[in-house]
C-alpha cells in the first residue's frame, strides 16, 4: 500500500509539472544545438531520420525494426525497411547485428530479414506443392521464392522434413524431395512400360510415352525387378528384354556350335554392337581368335593346320577359301595362315592368291622346264648374247672381280686375264676405283660395297632373259587348267619365272665355260696387260703417298701402313699369281697371309725368290719408298718395267678418281659411306692430290681439311661424323642419329659437289 500511494503521489507531481507552463522556451535551432553538444561530447546515442526533423535512439530503431519484420509477415527487404522508418540503409545495416543477436528465428538474408513465422508458412506452401505434384526440386523453389538454395534446403526444406514437409530427399540427388506415393506411382508406370516390351528399345523412346525424367528413370530402374539390362546409363541407351538377350545367346551359341564362328555383321543384325565384349562374355570358356569378319574357334584353327600339313606331305596345294566357311575374307585367311604357318612349314610352302602350294609341287612345275632351259641356255651362248651379257656386267660393276661368281667353273688363270683386261680397259681409274672399294678395312664400308655390287649383278642378271613369262606360262598352263587353278597362272609364272631364270643362267655359265672358257683356259695372261696393270697400281700407289704426306706427321704412318696393307698387297699378289703361273703351280695367292706368302717365296728358284722376299717384307714396313724399290727389283726378275712418271698424266688421274668418287657418293645411300666419299672428294679439290684411308681416319683427315672450309662446312661435317660415330656405337641413342644423318644426307652431298679450292673462283 505504501508503494501504491508513493505512485499516485508521484502521479499527481507529474501532472502538475505538465499543466505548469515554464517561465522561458527554448528555440528550435537552440534544441538542435544542445542536442549536437551533447552527441559531440559523446552524452547522447541519436540517429538522425532522412529529413533530420527527427531522432530515434538505437534502441528504438532496433525495435522498429523488429515491429516492422513482424507487419510484414515475417519477411522484408532492408531497403524497403529504411524507407518506412525513414533513416538511412547504413544505420539499418549497422545496427542489424543488434537486431539479430540472441533472435535465432530471424535470418538475414541476401539483403532481406526474415523470421521463424515466414520460414513455417512457406513450409507449408512447399508441403502442399509437393503433396499435389509429388516432387520437388530446389532449384525450382529458388526461382519461386527468390531465396538461395542453399538456404531453402537447410533451414526450410530439410528443417521441417518429416514435420511439416512430408516426404523424402533423394539420395542420389539430395535437392529433389518426392513423396512415397510420386515414386510408387513412377515405379508402376516404369513397371507397365518395360513388362510390354519384348525387343531392344532406346530408353528415350520409353520416358516420352510413361513422362518420366531420365535421371528418375535410372535410378528406380533397379528397383522395379524387370526382366532385362541397360545398356548404358546415359543418354542413348536401350533397354533389352531378358526374352530378347536369350533368344539372342541362344542362337549365337546354336550357331558357334554347329559352325565353329560367329561373323560379326550376324551379331550386328541380332542388335549387338560391342561383339567383341559379347563374345568374351559369352564364349569365356573356349579358345577363339579374332578375325577381321568374324571370331573363329580353335576347331577350324586345327582343321587348317592338318589340311596344310596334309597338303605338303601329298607334295600338292590347299584353296584355303574353299577350305574355310565362304564368309572368311582375304584378311581372316591370312590372319589364320599368319597363325597356323609356322616356320618349318613357311619354308615348305608359299602362299599365292588365298592358296598354299607346297614347294615340292613347284619343283614338279619346274621339272617340266629341264628341256626347255637347256636349249635356250645353249641357244643364248652360241648366238654370243651370254658373253654380251659378260661384258656389260663387267664394264657396269663397281668390281670386276664379282664377275667370277658368274665364272666360277671357269680357270683361275681366265679369271686373272679378265681381271687384268678390265684394268687396261678401264685405265689406271678403273683400277683404281676397284681398289679403293675393294680394299676398304671398314666394315661398314665393305659392307655396303658388297650390297650395292649384288644388287647391280642381281639387276644384270635380270637385264639377261633366257626364259621368257610366255615360256613358263605355257609350261605350266596345261597342268594347272587340269587341277582347276586358272587363276594361279599369273601369280605362278612371275613367281617361277626369275628362279627358271636363274637356274639357265647357271647352265649356261657352264657351257660357255665348256665351249669358250676351255679354248682359252691354257693361254697365259698377256705379259703386256699385266704390266699395263701394275703400272696402273705401283702409279696410283705414288699418287697416294703424295696425298698423305700433306697430312700431319703423326697420321702419315697409320696411313702408309694402311696403304701398304692393301693397295701394295694386291700388287704383290698380281706378282705372285704371275710367277705361280710361269712356274706351271696350280696356286692362288690371293687370300694368302704374310706368313704363307714368304713360304711361297721359299719354294721359288733363286731368281724369283732373291727379289720376292724383301717385297713381301716390305709389306710389313712402314715405307713406301722401300716397297717401291722392291717392287722395281721384282719386276725386273719378271721381265717388266716400270714406265717413267708423267706429270701431264698424273693431274688426269687425279681428275678422273675426284669423278669417280662423286659418282660414287651420289648414287651412294649407306650413311657412313657419304662422310667417307665426300671427305676422299674435298680432300682431292682442294689439294689436287689422291688419298686412300680408311673409315677411322675420316675424323683426323677433317681436322686438317677445317683450314679449306667454310665455318658452316666444317660444322657440317663435323656434325655428321659425330652421328655416325653414335649410329654405329649401338647405343640407346643409334636409331635418333640414324634419323639425323638421313637429314643431314643431302647436305654433306652438296658439300662435297660444291667444293671448290679456295681461291680457285678468282683464278
Amino acid at each position: 500500500m505504501a508503494d501504491w500511494e508513493e505512485i499516485k503521489r508521484l502521479a499527481a507531481d507529474f501532472q502538475k509539472v505538465q499543466l505548469s507552463s515554464t517561465s522561458q522556451k527554448l528555440s528550435e535551432r537552440n534544441c538542435i544545438e544542445i542536442i549536437s553538444w551533447l552527441k559531440d561530447k559523446k552524452l547522447i546515442d541519436l540517429i538522425f531520420t532522412i529529413d533530420g526533423k527527427e531522432f530515434l535512439t538505437p534502441s528504438q530503431l532496433i525495435q522498429d525494426i523488429r515491429n516492422e519484420l513482424y507487419v510484414s509477415g515475417g519477411r522484408i527487404n532492408l531497403v524497403e525497411l529504411a524507407k518506412i522508418i525513414g533513416v538511412d540503409l547504413a544505420h539499418i545495416t549497422t545496427h542489424l547485428k543488434d537486431v539479430l543477436k540472441g533472435q535465432k528465428d530471424i535470418h538475414s538474408i541476401l539483403g532481406q530479414l526474415i523470421d521463424s513465422s515466414y520460414i513455417t508458412k512457406i513450409a507449408g506452401e512447399i508441403n502442399e506443392k509437393l503433396s499435389q505434384q509429388g516432387q520437388i526440386n530446389i532449384s525450382d523453389l529458388t526461382i519461386q521464392y527468390d531465396l538461395s538454395a542453399e538456404f531453402l534446403q537447410q533451414q526450410v526444406v530439410e528443417k521441417h522434413l518429416g514435420k511439416i514437409i512430408h516426404g523424402k530427399q533423394d539420395s542420389s540427388d539430395p535437392r529433389v524431395f518426392f513423396t512415397e506415393s510420386f515414386v510408387a506411382r513412377c515405379k508402376a508406370k516404369i513397371r507397365g512400360a518395360l513388362g510390354g516390351l519384348t525387343r531392344p528399345t532406346p530408353v528415350t523412346s520409353i520416358l516420352n510415352h510413361i513422362n518420366i525424367s531420365e535421371k528418375l528413370f535410372f535410378s528406380l530402374f533397379d528397383q522395379t525387378s524387370m526382366h532385362g539390362t541397360l545398356t548404358s546409363r546415359v543418354v542413348g541407351a536401350q533397354y533389352i528384354p531378358n526374352v530378347y538377350a536369350r533368344s539372342q545367346n541362344e542362337w549365337a551359341n546354336n550357331f558357334y556350335k554347329q559352325n565353329g564362328y560367329l561373323e560379326y555383321d550376324a551379331l550386328a543384325r541380332l542388335g549387338i554392337s560391342d561383339y567383341k565384349s559379347y563374345v568374351k562374355k559369352q564364349l569365356g570358356g573356349e579358345e577363339i581368335i579374332f578375325l577381321n569378319s568374324c571370331v573363329a574357334s580353335k576347331r577350324i584353327l586345327e582343321r587348317t593346320e592338318a589340311d596344310i600339313e596334309e597338303c605338303i606331305s601329298s607334295k600338292s596345294y590347299l584353296d584355303m577359301q574353299s577350305n574355310l566357311p565362304s564368309v572368311f575374307n582375304d584378311d581372316d585367311i591370312k590372319m589364320i595362315l599368319d597363325v597356323t604357318l609356322t616356320k618349318q612349314k613357311q619354308q615348305q610352302t608359299i602362299v599365292i592368291e588365298n592358296y598354299v602350294v607346297s614347294k615340292a609341287f613347284l619343283e614338279t612345275l619346274s621339272k617340266n622346264f629341264d628341256d626347255v632351259i637347256k636349249e635356250k641356255a645353249k641357244s643364248v651362248v652360241e648366238s654370243g648374247r651370254y658373253q654380251q651379257y659378260q661384258t656389260e656386267l663387267q664394264m657396269t660393276t663397281s668390281k670386276p672381280q664379282k664377275f667370277e661368281e658368274v665364272e666360277e667353273k671357269l680357270d683361275k688363270r681366265e679369271e686373272r686375264r679378265k681381271k687384268a683386261a678390265g684394268g687396261k680397259s678401264g685405265g689406271g681409274t678403273q683400277g683404281r676405283e676397284t681398289k679403293t672399294k675393294s680394299t676398304k678395312k671398314t666394315s661398314r664400308v665393305k659392307h655396303v660395297d658388297d650390297d650395292h655390287d649384288t644388287e647391280i649383278i642381281s639387276e644384270k642378271k635380270q637385264n639377261l632373259e633366257i626364259i621368257s613369262s610366255e615360256d613358263v606360262t605355257l609350261g605350266i598352263q596345261k597342268e594347272l587348267e587340269e587341277e582347276g587353278l586358272d587363276e594361279l597362272i599369273l601369280p605362278l609364272t612371275q613367281y617361277l619365272l626369275p628362279q627358271l631364270n636363274e637356274k639357265a643362267l647357271e647352265i649356261a655359265a657352264e657351257m660357255y665355260a665348256v665351249t669358250v672358257a676351255d679354248r682359252t683356259a691354257n693361254r697365259r695372261q698377256t705379259h703386256n696387260e699385266l704390266q699395263n696393270k701394275l703400272n696402273a697400281l705401283i702409279g696410283d700407289v705414288r699418287l697416294f703417298e703424295k696425298g698423305l704426306k700433306l697430312l700431319p706427321e703423326d697420321l702419315q704412318p697409320q696411313l702408309v701402313k694402311y696403304l701398304l696393307k692393301t693397295l701394295c698387297t694386291d700388287i704383290v699378289t698380281e706378282i705372285l699369281n704371275y710367277i705361280a703361273a710361269e712356274q706351271n703351280l696350280n696356286t692362288q695367292t690371293d687370300n694368302f697371309n704374310n706368313d704363307q706368302r714368304v713360304k711361297f717365296a721359299n719354294d721359288l728358284p733363286p731368281d724369283f725368290k732373291k727379289p720376292i722376299l724383301p717385297l713381301i717384307k716390305t709389306l710389313s714396313g712402314q715405307n713406301i719408298d722401300d716397297f717401291m724399290a722392291a717392287a722395281e727389283e721384282s719386276l725386273n726378275a719378271c721381265s717388266m718395267i716400270i714406265k717413267k712418271i708423267d706429270k701431264k698424266k698424273d693431274r688426269t688421274i687425279v681428275l678422273n678418281h675426284k669423278h669417280v668418287l662423286l659418282e660414287q657418293l651420289n648414287k651412294c645411300e649407306d650413311l657412313a659411306l657419304i662422310l667417307h666419299l665426300a671427305t676422299l672428294v674435298i680432300f682431292t679439290t682442294a689439294t689436287q692430290c689422291m688419298l686412300h684411308a680408311s673409315g677411322r681416319h675420316i675424323a683426323a683427315i677433317l681436322s686438317f681439311l677445317k683450314q679449306y672450309l667454310s665455318a658452316e662446312q666444317a660444322s657440317e661435317l663435323t656434325s655428321y661424323h659425330d652421328f655416325v660415330t653414335l649410329m654405329l656405337s649401338g647405343g640407346t641413342e643409334a636409331e635418333n642419329a640414324k634419323e639425323k644423318l638421313k637429314e643431314k644426307m643431302s647436305v654433306i652431298k652438296n658439300i662435297a659437289n660444291e667444293f671448290k679450292k679456295p681461291g680457285a673462283d678468282k683464278s
